[in-house]
């Protein structure tokens, strides 16, 4: 630590910053670059049970849960963080560069813990995104919003009246498209089942959470001075064990939204 000097903790910082838009550069092609990125186009057969499940509205959006889990890493962090900093401010030295006023020893923990998040966090949605958009899952409520035309001059059966394995482009065999029942959107999302990304984004979250409380709340510097810092710090550890369940089984309520609205079969969790 005493060999640190500003310059390259400063270059350090924006290198990391760069790989962390690198990390991104993928996301920003499907979503931003390529607004008509079309996932693996998988064929069906109109008779498939597990695809005519019904169409419902989303309990918890994607919007939603990454708004309620960056929510709470944003509290929690800065609320740990920064009752550690005033405990331990007069016990090291001001900053953690030496001759510097900057970057305060807040900033540099802050910067630290947000960091390793958002760097999982990224790479979680980088590796949803590129399966969803590899393996083009359907959803199990598909055939509701296709329509595709089931009677006899329809793609469903072949000149021997056998099911067929439709693979036809959706502007052709979506009735529910052709009528404007269905949106281009609608059936853009129901090939996007797998993997669930309101699951491996929250389990991520969550156990991220319970990891960094876990770690970050053992061994406390207390402070006898203090009072209110060291009631603060035993009330969060008395405390702890049930937010760790708490975000874990947050997690889970929203894992298993995704089955009860028939927006897939199972819980599909990686990350």
């Amino acid at each position: 630590m005493s060999n640190l000097k500003l310059g390259p903790v400063l270059a350090k910082a924006f290198l990391e910053l760069v790989g962390m838009l690198l990390l991104l550069l993928p996301l920003a092609y499907i979503y931003l670059f390529t607004s008509t990125y079309d996932p693996f186009h998988r064929g069906f057969f109109c008779n498939d049970q597990d695809l005519k499940h019904p169409y419902k509205d989303q309990t918890v959006p994607i919007i939603t849960a990454l708004l309620i889990w960056l929510g709470l890493a944003v509290f929690f962090i800065l609320l740990v963080e920064t009752l550690r900093s005033v405990v331990l401010q007069g016990r090291r030295r001001s900053t953690p560069i030496p001759d510097s006023k900057y970057p305060p020893w807040l900033a540099v923990e802050l910067y630290r813990y947000y960091g390793f998040f958002a760097l999982g966090a990224c790479g979680c949605l980088l590796f949803t995104e590129v399966a969803k958009y590899t393996v083009g899952r359907l959803r199990p409520h598909y055939l509701s919003l296709c329509k595709p035309n089931y009677g006899a001059d329809g793609p469903c059966k072949d000149e021997w009246n056998y099911n067929r394995f439709v693979v036809e482009e959706e502007q052709t065999v979506c009735l529910g498209l052709l009528n404007g029942e269905t949106s281009q959107k609608q059936l853009h999302e129901a090939r996007l089942s797998f993997l669930s990304g309101h699951s491996s984004f929250s389990f991520y979250c969550a156990t991220y959470l319970v990891v960094y409380l876990q770690a970050r709340l053992s061994n406390f510097p207390l402070s006898a001075d203090n009072q209110a810092l060291t009631t603060t710090y035993r009330m969060l550890k008395v405390f702890r064990p049930f937010l760790q369940f708490g975000m874990i089984s947050l997690a889970f309520w929203i894992s298993l939204t995704r089955i009860s609205e028939r927006k897939r079969n199972d819980i599909l969790v990686v990350c």
